[in-house]
């Protein structure tokens, strides 16, 4: 019986116009989720006769344009790549991230690719050697296309089945 492991190979990476893509898409949703939320709290606030919106302004007003923007994104990357393994950038574009074996990152992993994008000139990381994001090597996660890791993952347990009984 062969215990081997599967290991991630280069082929199986997401292209770089991809990696773009998901990156503007994600921008997009991201705002479009700010403009919700201020919705929903001005909403509630006008149906509670209650002055929220005062609060809710003047702690967008405290954090800025990026503390804003920053503050969403955190919450975004975190809900969906936890839950999903992927934003609604990946869904689009069919990437998902995975760890080294082609699995779903654990949570604290992906805290830690949540809190990595944090880094200043993260998104210029991608034009390194490497030819992965800081937010990914520091994480050691990956974003792979889909359809080719899960035919990559069924070819790989095939040949592990070879010899079994």
């Amino acid at each position: 019986m062969n215990n081997a492991n599967y290991i991630i190979e280069k082929k199986l990476l997401t292209s770089d116009r991809d990696r773009f893509f998901n990156c503007v898409i994600d921008f997009v949703f991201i705002l479009i989720l700010i403009f919700v939320v201020s919705f929903l709290i001005v909403i509630t606030g006008n149906i509670f006769q209650i002055n929220i919106y005062n609060i809710w302004s003047d702690i967008l007003v405290s954090l800025g344009i990026w503390g804003t923007y920053f503050s969403f994104a955190v919450f975004y990357y975190l809900f969906f790549e936890s839950f999903f393994s992927r934003t609604i950038g990946k869904f689009i574009t069919g990437s998902i991230v995975v760890n080294e074996n082609g699995l779903k990152p654990s949570f604290g992993i992906i805290c830690i690719r949540t809190l990595c994008r944090l880094i200043p000139f993260d998104a210029l990381s991608f034009l390194g050697k490497s030819e992965r994001i800081w937010h990914d090597s520091l994480s050691k996660t990956y974003v792979v296309e889909k359809k080719d890791l899960e035919k990559d993952m069924e070819i790989f347990n095939a040949i592990n089945l070879i010899g079994q009984e």
